[in-house]
């Protein structure tokens, strides 16, 4: 897949299309600088991380909703998002949760070059206050367990969490219900043909 082939797969106008160049340019100049994203990667970017984190947006209704992406790192997914769903003028309250200071630097500078209307959180997610999301986001951040954890700490009980993860989803799912009851949905990846979403929504404690 090329970045062409992204941008189709995307549909978004001239101006998001920009929009994601210019995060390009940013992601490429600080990633000399502090660890955002494996180097390997930059040359793949727009299938990588901007189509593998925005395909998230088809699982779910953000319209009028919170939505919480923890362990933000770069962005991905909550930045592209956050792009995808102002160019589609769906309103939606976003919340980027980093406790990396020098991460959270950067994030920021994308948020005023891009002019995005995002939050970002500077602290650790396992310890702040409950954040209160109708929607919850992890990409590359934790094993499944903890992100159920973190979605009872920090979800609305008829929340939705969204979960990106790699070929090993199914030891961590099943690991997972071990301790927990959850109904979930599993959606192929468009990105990685190992790669699968994790749609989770209630979740009770076994």
């Amino acid at each position: 897949m090329k970045k062409t082939d992204v941008i189709e797969s995307l549909n978004v106008s001239r101006e998001t299309i920009n929009s994601f160049s210019e995060y390009e340019t940013i992601l490429s100049k600080w990633n000399q600088k502090i660890n955002l994203v494996s180097p390997k990667t930059l040359a793949d970017l727009w299938v990588r991380h901007f189509l593998d984190s925005g395909q998230i947006i088809n699982h779910v209704d953000a319209s009028g909703k919170k939505w919480v992406d923890v362990g933000a790192g770069a962005g991905f997914p909550g930045l592209v998002v956050a792009l995808l769903l102002r160019d589609r003028k769906i309103d939606c309250d976003i919340v980027l949760v980093e406790k990396n200071t020098r991460k959270v630097f950067f994030l920021n500078e994308v948020i005023r070059k891009l002019n995005l209307n995002v939050k970002v959180v500077n602290n650790n997610v396992d310890t702040i206050e409950p954040l209160n999301a109708d929607i919850l986001t992890a990409r590359a951040f934790s094993e499944l367990k903890n992100l159920i954890e973190l979605s009872v700490r920090h979800r609305k009980e008829r929340g939705v969490s969204l979960f990106l993860k790699g070929e090993n989803y199914r030891l961590e799912l099943d690991k997972t219900l071990n301790y927990w009851f959850f109904d979930y949905d599993i959606f192929d990846s468009l990105s990685n043909s190992s790669g699968k979403i994790i749609r989770v929504k209630k979740i009770f404690k076994r």
